[in-house]
């Protein structure tokens, strides 16, 4: 199981993945430790997305990558 995301601590330019399997870069964070904006880089589930912004909540992040 992968560790707990802090989005607090979530700067812009990160890299996460999300439940969905998407993977997305961070591109506002307003630190309330709730929710981030981020940028779609891939997305298997609806490849029209990619590119699109979009509101990630805790629950949908599942690991910051490298």
């Amino acid at each position: 199981m992968a560790d707990v995301v802090n989005l607090i601590t979530l700067t812009e330019g990160a890299k996460i993945a999300t439940t969905a399997g998407a993977t997305v870069e961070v591109v506002d964070n307003p630190k309330d430790g709730v929710w981030v904006f981020g940028k779609y880089l891939v997305c298997p589930e609806d490849p029209s997305l990619v590119g699109s912004e979009d509101m990630f909540f805790a629950q949908d992040i599942v690991e910051v990558l490298d």
